[in-house]
Parts: structure tokens; sequence; C-alpha cells
């Protein structure tokens, strides 16, 4: 009987460790390789490593790693003076050239060590490529940017329109006082008309800015869809064919429908004057789930069910260099004239404020795709509370005006009594609580501004619902953060003016609310009205 040779049982495991270990390396997610400083060759490389640079093994082997791969290194001399003096290099950023002329970021971990006679010459390394990690880090860049360039356009559209409130409710006083033949009346038609359009423009930037007052509601986008459809024909023209299609099952999700229909139109308008000779616009909805993966490689978005809407065009496309600033406000590549370079960047924001992502496909010739990702609710489509039509005259209700502005609060306050009714006025959300208190809750309607120092109107209305319910709020702003929690303020018995507003809206918003008190109070009144035995036991 033949015994076995130690030799041989250790030749064999060391055989079988060296071949594990070449198959770790070859199958390594990252780079591998190993080099000589002396004779600027690489000795060994892995299949990733190959791959990354799109070069053949061999090609690699045989080629001066000075002169073709590590040549456009911006930090080159640094990271090999730091090498030889530490030995090591620990996570170092640098650049790699591929065999295209194309460079790759990449982060390096390398160690310098002995070669047989001692020299330390032999560097090993493992070579990460952060290509991807690049992609991401742009994506929250644009969005930084974005949210940067957001926050000064709320700021400027917020102070704006305080500034229009004066201008419109201040002209439109004059002008009810004046003939129309008067030679005044026509400077201030004009001066109201240029208002409008100011007002126009700081809702654009309001939009962007993801700062203006939200009326949501549960909705199905497929309903608001097939209602533009029409419109959008007349929009796009005969050479563009549209194209739908619509989800069967769609979910419902929380939208405001103006600023849907805002969406579709923005879209449909970009895409039509991306295809000047014809093409096709289509239009999709379906339901989908976003996974782990797709939300690591699409920030900040969240994994979850979602309703997509999905705009594509057969148009011109949108160059690679272009791309990132598609959203970007006053970005546009149309000539002068034929574009103000707002609408992607309300198409943005309108989307980010309802909780929602967005993201552009393109490419130059091949057209360009919008995706829209909206949270899907499991609630019902809800009904538009019905408008409140009279025509009843102011009869001595008192009216409380709340805004921190002078100059608005003084031009509310005669408008106010220029329609009929009694006016106080407060400078601050602690000065009208102290003034309803000195009233004994004898005010039926608080008028006031939802952005304010101190307290501001959310909380002013909460507290006047606690002391004095029977008051009426209206709530009016240019400038909204839009949370959840203030959303639910702004429901059915509480009204909403949006500034700049004209006397004729403050009037109808007035009137609307003071129908809702009167109604609330007709409820209570039959709601504590007693009943005898005999209608009880019927």
């Amino acid at each position: 009987m033949r015994h076995a040779d130690p030799n041989d049982v250790s030749l064999s495991q060391t055989l079988e460790t060296l071949n594990t270990l070449t198959s770790l390396i070859e199958r390594a997610p990252f780079g591998i390789c190993r080099s000589s400083f002396s004779l600027d060759r690489f000795q060994s490389v892995n299949r990733a490593f190959c791959e990354m640079l799109g070069y053949s093994e061999s090609e690699l082997l045989e080629m001066p790693i000075s002169k073709r791969v590590f040549s456009v290194a911006p930090n080159r001399a640094e990271l090999i003076d730091l090498l030889k003096r530490d030995h090591r290099l620990n996570a170092q950023e640098t650049f790699l050239q591929r065999k295209d002329g194309s460079l790759v970021r990449v982060r390096l971990t390398s160690y310098l060590g002995p070669d047989k006679n001692g020299d330390f010459d032999l560097v090993e390394s493992y070579v990460e490529d952060l290509t991807e990690q690049s992609v991401l880090e742009q994506q929250i860049r644009a969005v930084q940017k974005l949210e940067a360039v957001g926050r000064l356009a709320g700021g400027v559209a917020h102070d704006f329109n305080n500034i229009l409130v004066v201008i419109k409710l201040s002209t439109e006083m004059m002008l009810s006082q004046v003939t129309p033949d008067n030679p005044l009346t026509r400077s201030l038609l004009q001066v109201s008309q240029a208002a409008d359009r100011a007002a126009s423009l700081t809702k654009q930037m309001l939009a962007f800015s993801r700062r203006q007052v939200m009326q949501a509601r549960v909705l199905n986008v497929n309903d608001v869809v097939r209602d533009t459809l029409h419109m959008l024909r007349r929009i796009i023209g005969e050479d563009i064919e549209l194209v739908t299609q619509l989800a069967d099952d769609l979910s419902n999700t929380v939208l405001d429908p103006d600023q849907l229909n805002q969406i579709v139109f923005n879209l449909a308008v970009n895409a039509r004057d991306a295809m000047p000779n014809g093409g096709t616009l289509q239009i999709q909805t379906a339901n989908v789930e976003l996974d782990e993966s797709y939300a690591e490689t699409h920030p900040p978005a969240m994994p979850g069910r979602y309703v997509l809407l999905s705009v594509g065009d057969t148009g011109t496309g949108i160059s690679k260099a272009d791309l990132p600033r598609v959203f970007d406000p006053f970005f546009t590549t149309k000539e002068m004239g034929k574009g103000t370079g707002l609408g992607l960047s309300i198409v943005y924001g309108i989307v980010k404020q309802s909780g929602g992502y967005i993201w552009v496909y393109s490419e130059p010739g091949m057209g360009t795709t919008f995706k829209l990702y909206f949270p899907v609710t499991r609630a019902a489509v809800g009904q538009t509370a019905p408008k409140v039509v009279g025509s009843e005259q102011p009869n001595g209700e008192t009216i409380l005006v709340v805004e921190d502005d002078t100059a608005i609060r003084a031009n509310v306050r005669n408008c106010v009594q220029h329609l009929g009714y009694r006016a106080l006025e407060a400078e601050s959300g602690e000065t009208a609580l102290e003034l309803c208190e000195q009233m004994k809750g004898e005010i039926d309607l608080v008028l006031t501004d939802l952005v304010m120092p101190g307290i501001d109107g959310y909380e002013l209305a909460r507290q006047l619902s606690d002391r004095f319910p029977h008051i009426q709020i209206v709530f009016t702003s240019g400038y909204s953060e839009d949370s959840a929690a203030r959303r639910e303020l702004l429901g059915d018995e509480n009204v909403f003016l949006e500034k700049p507003y004209t006397v004729a809206d403050l009037a109808r918003v007035v009137q609307r609310a003071m129908h809702a008190k009167l109604r609330r109070g007709f409820v209570a009144a039959r709601t504590d009205r007693p009943t005898n035995s005999a209608s009880a036991a019927m």
C-alpha cells in the first residue's frame, strides 16, 4: 500500500489556494492590477480593470502606463510622491484614460512593495470606477441648485406680490372714483394691466419655487388628461399626431387639478416646438412601483407605488450638454422672443411641491420623454365643493384685516370699507387675538395673511377656532410652503384669496365666506333645536 507523499499534499493545497485566489481576483467587481515603477508596465490585470478601460489584457501588459493610462491624471505627480513616501495610497481619487480617449473617474488604493531585489518597485492597486457615483453627484448638485434658485425666486415673488396688492387695489379704487372720459382713466388702466402682467410672472416664479398655495384634492390623472385633449389638439396643430395610452385601472393621487392641467399644457407646448416639421406626441399613464434599486440611482426618489404620467415626442431631442439644464429657470434653446425658459421649471416646481418626481430622457434626433411620478392614494376621488352664488349686500358685518405690511393693511381696510363692511385692522397675529378678546368675539370675519412673523395666519386660525368658533377665516397670501398640515386648513370651510387680488376678488371671497358662516350657523341652530317627546318617538 502506497502512502501519500506529504509534499504532494502540500503542493495540491497550494495549487488549490492559488486557483481560488486567481478566481477571486478575476471575478472581483473592481479593478485589480500589479505594476512596476521602473519598467512603467503592468505585470497583471484582472477582467474588471480591462473592461473599465476598454483594453484587452495583452494590450494593457504591453503599453507604457505613464504615456497612456495614467498620462491625463491631473494629480499624477502628487500621487507618485505620496506613494513613494508612505508606500501606500488610501482611497485617492484621480482620472484614468480609456482606450477611446475618454476619462474615467476612479478611486485608487495602492501599496508599494519590494521586488525580488529588495527595491520598492512593485505597485499593487485596487481601482474603483466612480462613474455611477459621479452621475448621482451631478443629480444631487442639480437638485440643490434648483432648490437654491427656487428659494430666491420664491422670496422675490413673495415681496413682489405684496407690492402688487397695493398697486392693484389703489389703482382700482382710483378708477372707481373717476369717469371713463377722465384723462387719468387711460393711465390708470395701463398701470392695472401692467400689474396683471407682473402678477402672471410672479405666479410662474412661485410655481417653479414650489411656494404657491396648492388647492390639492384626490383625483384620477386620466380624467384630467381626457379633459385637456380637445384643447391640446388645437395647441399642437394638425401636423402633429396626438396618441394616448391611458391605463384602465389607474390609481388615484392627490394633486391640484389646475396645476396638473398646466403641467400637461407646458409639456405639450414644449413638445410642439421640438417638432417644427410634425411628429407624434404621446401621453401615457400607468401604475408603477419604484423599488430600492431605482431609488438608489434616482435620488431623491423613494420606493413605493406611484402613478406615472409620461409625455413623449419624436422631435429634435436635447443635447447631452443641455440636458442637465432643462429645468433651470429662464434657460431656453429657442430663438429670442419665442420662449421665456420658464415652462419646464414651472413643471418641475409643481411636481416637486406635489410630492412627486420628474425625469427627462432624450437624445439628439431621437425625441424627448418626460416621466412624472405621483404618489398613489387609496382615497376616493373627491367632489368639488359647490360654489356659493348670491347677491346679498353687506349688512354691517365686521371684518378684521390682519397684515404685517402697513401699505397692504391700509389698502385692504379701505377696500373693505368701500364694499360696505365695518373694518378693523391688526399688524400681527398677537394683536388680532387681543382685539378679538376686547371685542368679545363680535367680529364676523378675519382676513389674515398666511406668512407673518410671530403668530402666523395658520396659528391665528387655530387659536381663533378654539376661542371664537363662530368667526369665519379667510386666508390670503402669494407664498406658502404648503405642507400637508397647512393644506388641511384650506378646506371647504376656509377660503383662500391669492395675492395679488382685485377689489372684485376680495368682494367675491368675503361674500363666499359670509355665506359659509350663515350656513354653518343655520345647521348649528337646527342641531340645537329641542324636540318634544311625540316627535322623538316617531
